[in-house]
């Protein structure tokens, strides 16, 4: 069983502990002296690590999971041109073939998207999108349902 994660997980992680950091520090010093700055640590820390920690474990849930005879996608997965919010799964020996789209961006506010369509035997088409794993793993999940696909 391989379990790939975004790579915005590590980063709000981080950023979620900086602020838990901040917070105790901020609840220190208030201790120690009752200043200005003590204050505004505790509410921005505070602040920020419920936002980034919310984000954090939100983000952390969405792991596409590929196990031995099937694949679990993430939330937002498109199933016959209908999203559903809820994790996909996907039998490995169910599925046909896999075809893959580029959607340009403008790189300014868009890069290129490659949105992934995977045909299953009974006519079903799942479309799902992996760029938020990186172009790597990207790659070796579109081998892995390639090579294992029956």
């Amino acid at each position: 069983m391989k379990k790939y994660v975004s790579r915005a997980t590590m980063w709000l992680g981080i950023i979620a502990l900086l602020s838990g950091v901040a917070l105790l520090l901020g609840i220190i010093l208030a201790f120690v002296n009752t200043s200005m700055t003590s204050i505004v640590m505790i509410a921005l820390g505070g602040m920020f690590g419920i936002l980034f920690l919310n984000c954090f474990l939100a983000e952390k849930s969405r792991a596409l999971i590929i196990d031995t005879e099937k694949i679990i996608f993430a939330r937002g997965a498109e199933k016959n041109g209908k999203m559903f919010f809820q994790k996909t799964t996907v039998k490995l020996c169910d599925i046909n073939s896999v075809d893959t789209k580029l959607h340009k961006g403008d790189g300014i506010i868009s890069k290129d998207t490659s949105f992934h369509t995977i045909n299953l035997k009974d006519g079903t088409k799942v479309t799902v999108t992996l760029y938020a794993y990186g172009k790597e793993a990207e790659n070796e999940i579109l081998e892995t349902i390639k090579r294992k696909k029956v």
